[in-house]
């Protein structure tokens, strides 16, 4: 239970710090793919600093792995 509340303060947080980028922490995370890792950034996630694409690559391979819950 500690661990879903942590990843959605988490994700809150990280959704709030980056709405004022050209592209939305949404924008990046719907961007990111199997083609993408820490050296290849989509466009969408270029000016997002790197410890915040780290964190939205992390999330899409666990969600993938279906380790996380969808939001669906």
């Amino acid at each position: 239970m500690r661990t879903r509340l942590t990843l959605a303060a988490l994700a809150a947080t990280l959704t709030l710090s980056l709405t004022g980028c050209g592209y939305s922490a949404d924008d990046c995370a719907a961007a990111i793919d199997d083609t993408s890792t820490k050296t290849n950034r989509p466009t969408e996630c270029q000016d997002i600093s790197d410890d915040d694409y780290e964190t939205l690559l992390l999330g899409y391979i666990l969600r993938n792995k279906n380790l996380l819950p969808t939001t669906e």
